[in-house]
Order: structure tokens, then C-alpha cells, then sequence
């Protein structure tokens, strides 16, 4: 039996996590950076004070990297189309047909900001909606640092079905083992945490739009302030409700894949043509004040190529829009059509596949890998690649290059901080197999969890899951960090588990609208670097208010 006492065993557990975090928060370390010494920490912890085999310890790594490699298929064809309709122009389009629904800047920080930015989040996610929405907002004429707010906040409710449903699909690959250990099958219980989150942060994302519509006021003049909110509310909470009710449906009845883009799509078609048949929306067009109190540094060289980028797109055709959309409704379509069992192809897609057993001789280890159901590969890349043919005659072999390489540099700063978080977490849940007489790691620290917060701990489910968000720049990183925390403290303390990471993706996501890795890039885009500490403070209420309403609503359905 080992002598080292409880108290220290339970900090040295948890030092893998807490050193992740005082490094990105305090010393502004980055994910990669800082999950590389945590992972190097929980390794050498395991081996000396948990005396893990070494075997054991490389086999668990060598997992949790095999376990990162599919999710990297899936950013990298993600980003590679992202990349391919900046390249191409296609964005430009879009932003063009944007500009023709509504000359009201509280209607389109609803549409671009909350609608559209969604719909991206769906698609391509990995912080990706906030850097196009903010640019196409200060195309149009919001303040910088208003159009930084407002894409920020906006993308949160759509964050766990990023990518096709990636990171809640992540979050629950990193627990397979130990909800294997509870009984049930991973395809079931991603739905049951799907079906959860979708409830928490539905319900209470009613709040979204109509806090975007607030910030835009509040920030953007400071005349008639609450008239000019009062009269865009009903639009706002229209939106809303067009957004949610499939986004719950969906989530609850399909599963993850389909929830943020399908929803997005749906809802942004029929606010736009609303807003265009002028439905709900202000008689009176609201403007910015030039002295409003984030006018400080509007103009900058994007804002200024943006408006002429939108200007180039007066005369777009109904032939024009529909091409520049194409690409989404294509990836939508075969989503559809690989996901659903009624159609056939996700039977036959997902039994094409290469299976590793008992990785390093360990029982518990089994990987399999279906390259064509990856959605990495089909439709992402596919349709990148389409999308370059079709637009061959826009594109030089340069560009064609240039587009791979900035996507390969994207993926490789995602990389790092995937693979070792994912490797840290498979080594901490493998140390409940040691020689030392100890507890597994994360069996401490949710025994600990559960002796302080006792039956308390839900109120801690989000915090967790939005700081996890704040430092490491991800919701997929902060469910890898805290999804197996939350996963064994749940257990111990008798609750559903999948209620419990419910909360740890709703807090995730809404970590998003204050995360600083967001907010540097998205600055960066909109021309303002160094105004992010006013980016923070002005989304700090609107992420509090969502986090809070999203605990009442797990009190009122529990």
C-alpha cells in the first residue's frame, strides 16, 4: 500500500490540470504549450507515484493520439473548405447577399452575427464564425470592437455541434472507456448528452439574440437606448425561437451532427426573407452614433476593404447566390443523407473501416478508423476540392497551394493541444490500474469534488466548462480537460452523468463569447489588436447571464 497521504495524492492528481491552467491563464502560455508540461507531468506522475507500467503509460498515449487523429481529419477538411471559399471569393458573395436584407444594423448583427455566424459554426467551427462574421459587420459599418462582441456572443449556443457535431463527438470518444465501464454503448449516450445540452442551452439561448440586440444599442449610440432595443426585441426573440426549435428537435432526435447547421440554415433563410418582407422587424432604421462608446477606432484598412468588397456585390443575381452557397447545401445534404440509418449509406460508410485491438496489450484499448464516414473526408474535403475544380479559372496554382499550407499551419497549432490533451486524459483515466495501492487519478479528484460540493456540484458543471473554454481557447480542450472529472464526480454522487456533461458542453460553449484565443484572433481580423480587454469586459455580463440561466433551466427539468 502507498504511504503518500491523501491530501497529496489528490494534488498530485489534479496538478496536470491545474498547471494546464495557471499556464495559459497566468503566463499566457499556449494550449499546445501548456498541454504538452501537463502531459508530461501526468505521465511522469503515473510512472513514479501511481507506478503505472511503462507499457501501459506509451499504450494510453498512443491512443489518445489514434483518438485525436480522427477529430483532426475533421478540422482539416473543415478549415480546407473555409479556406477555399476566402480563396475563391465566395465569401465576398456572401457578404454581398447579406447587405441587400436589411440596412438596420441591430437586424443585422441578428442575421450575420447570430444566424449566420451559427451556420459557420456548424460547418467549420473552431473559432471560424467569429472570424468572418466580425469582418462582414465592420463592412457594414459596426464599430470594430462592437462587430468583435457581437459575433463573439453569438457564437456559443452552436459551439458543441461544431463541425459536424465534432466536439461533442470528441468529449464522448474521451470517455468511451468509462462509459463502456457504466454499461452503455457510446452511440447511445452521445445522444443522451446531445439530447441534454440541447435543452440546457435552447432553453435558455432565447437570451442570445436578444443580448446581441442589447450590446448593439447599449454600445453602439447613446440616444434612446431602451426604445431603440424595445423596438428590435420582437425580431430578436422571432430569431430565437426559429433557431431553437429545430436546434432542439434535431439535437434531440438525430444526434449531434446535424444539430447547429441544419438549424442555422433553416433559421437564417426565413429571418432573412422576414426581414426582407420587413416582419417584425423597426419601422424607424437605427444607425450608429459616431461618439457611441465603442466608436473608438473604427476605421481601419479591413473595414474600409470590406465596405469595398460589398459595394463590388450591388449587382448580385439570384445565380450568383445560390453558387456561393452551394458548397454548404452540399455538405448539408450528404450529412443528411450519411447519417441517417433510413438512407442506408451510414451502414455501408462506417463498415469500411481499420481496427486496432488491444493496443500496446492492454484490453481496454481498441481503436477503429472509417475513413469515409470521417466527415473530414466526405463531404469536407471532398467539397473542398470540388469547390477548386469548379473555380479552377479563379484560381492559380499558387493559390491552390497557398490554401493548403495556411491550412496545414491552422491544423498543426490545433494539433498539439489535441493530441496531449487527449493523450493526459487517457493516461489519467488508465492510472486506476497501478501498483501503488492509490485511487485513480481522476477517482480522487471527484471524491474530493464530491466531499466539498457534495450534492452542490451541478452549480459547478458550467463554471468549469466556460473556464475551460476561457484559457485553453476550446470547448473540445475543456471537455477533454474536465468531461472524465465531471463523468466520475457525477458517479459518485449518484446523478445522471449525462446530465452532468450536459453542463460541462453548455459551459464549454458559452465560454466561447469570453475565451482568449478567440478574442485575439477575431480582433486581429477585425483591425483592432489590442482593444481586447474591451472585447472581454463588454461579453463578461452576457456570458454570466447565459451560464446562470442555463443552471436554472437544469433546476426547473430536473
Amino acid at each position: 500500500m502507498s504511504q503518500i497521504p491523501q491530501a497529496l495524492a489528490v494534488l498530485l492528481a489534479a496538478l496536470p490540470f491545474l498547471t494546464a491552467l495557471i499556464l495559459m491563464m497566468c503566463f499566457n502560455f499556449s494550449s499546445g504549450k501548456a498541454l504538452v508540461i501537463s502531459y508530461v507531468m501526468a505521465a511522469v506522475f503515473a510512472l513514479l507515484i501511481w507506478k503505472m507500467k511503462p507499457g501501459t503509460v506509451l499504450a494510453s498515449t498512443a491512443y489518445g493520439g489514434l483518438k485525436a487523429f480522427d477529430l483532426l481529419l475533421i478540422i482539416g477538411g473543415a478549415i480546407l473548405l473555409l479556406n477555399t471559399l476566402r480563396t475563391t471569393g465566395t465569401m465576398r458573395t456572401i457578404a454581398g447577399v447579406f447587405n441587400k436584407v436589411t440596412p438596420d444594423p441591430r437586424i443585422q448583427a441578428i442575421i450575420i452575427g447570430y444566424l449566420f455566424g451559427g451556420f459557420i459554426e456548424g460547418a467549420a467551427g473552431y473559432g471560424t464564425p467569429a472570424a468572418i462574421a466580425a469582418p462582414l459587420l465592420v463592412g457594414l459599418g459596426f464599430p470594430p470592437a462592437l462587430a468583435c462582441s457581437v459575433a463573439l456572443i453569438s457564437n456559443s449556443m452552436p459551439v458543441p455541434f461544431a463541425a459536424a457535431g465534432t466536439p461533442m463527438n470528441s468529449n464522448m470518444v474521451n470517455l468511451s472507456s468509462q462509459v463502456a465501464s457504466s454499461g452503455q454503448t457510446l452511440d447511445s449516450y452521445t445522444r443522451a448528452v446531445t439530447a441534454k445540452t440541447v435543452a440546457y442551452l435552447g432553453i435558455a439561448g432565447i437570451a442570445v439574440p436578444v443580448m446581441v440586440a442589447a450590446v448593439v444599442v447599449i454600445f453602439g449610440s447613446k440616444k434612446r437606448r431602451m426604445k431603440s432595443f424595445l423596438e428590435v426585441l420582437p425580431f430578436a426573440v422571432f430569431a430565437g425561437l426559429l433557431f431553437i426549435v429545430p436546434y432542439m428537435l434535431l439535437g434531440t432526435f438525430l444526434g449531434p451532427e446535424f444539430t447547429s447547421i441544419a438549424s442555422a440554415a433553416f433559421s437564417m433563410l426565413v429571418a432573412a426573407v422576414a426581414a426582407r418582407k420587413k416582419f417584425l422587424t423597426p419601422k424607424v432604421i437605427w444607425n450608429f452614433d459616431a461618439n457611441g462608446p465603442a466608436a473608438a477606432g473604427t476605421t481601419s484598412p479591413e473595414r474600409t476593404t470590406a465596405a469595398d468588397s460589398l459595394r463590388s456585390h450591388r449587382r448580385l443575381t439570384y445565380g450568383m447566390a445560390f453558387r456561393a452557397w452551394l458548397p454548404y447545401m452540399i455538405i448539408g445534404l450528404v450529412l443528411l443523407m450519411t447519417r441517417i440509418p433510413f438512407f442506408g449509406l451510414r451502414q455501408i460508410l462506417s463498415s469500411i473501416s481499420v481496427s486496432i485491438n488491444h493496443i500496446g496489450g492492454e484490453e481496454n484499448l481498441n481503436y477503429s478508423f472509417a475513413p469515409l464516414y470521417n466527415p473530414g473526408i466526405i463531404p469536407f474535403f471532398v467539397t473542398a476540392v470540388g469547390t477548386m475544380i469548379v473555380c479552377r479559372s479563379r484560381l492559380t496554382a499558387s493559390d491552390v497551394k497557398g490554401v493548403f499550407e495556411k491550412t496545414g499551419k491552422q491544423l498543426l497549432k490545433i494539433a498539439v493541444p489535441l493530441v496531449c490533451g487527449m493523450a493526459m486524459v487517457q493516461i489519467m483515466t488508465g492510472s486506476a490500474e497501478n501498483a501503488s495501492g492509490l485511487a485513480g487519478m481522476l477517482t480522487l479528484i471527484s471524491v474530493t469534488l464530491v466531499g466539498i460540493f457534495g450534492s452542490a456540484f451541478p452549480v459547478l458543471s458550467p463554471v468549469l466548462g466556460v473556464f475551460g473554454a476561457f484559457v485553453s481557447g476550446s470547448c473540445t480542450v475543456s471537455g477533454i480537460l474536465f468531461g472524465p472529472l465531471q463523468f466520475e464526480t457525477a458517479l459518485s454522487l449518484g446523478l445522471s452523468t449525462a446530465s452532468i456533461m450536459g453542463l460541462q458542453m453548455a459551459g464549454g460553449a458559452i465560454g466561447n463569447m469570453i475565451c482568449i484565443h478567440n478574442v485575439v484572433a477575431v480582433s486581429s481580423t477585425a483591425g483592432i489588436t489590442g482593444k481586447e480587454g474591451s472585447i472581454i469586459r463588454m461579453n463578461i455580463l452576457p456570458c454570466a447571464i447565459y451560464t446562470s440561466l442555463t443552471l436554472l433551466v437544469y433546476a426547473v427539468i430536473h
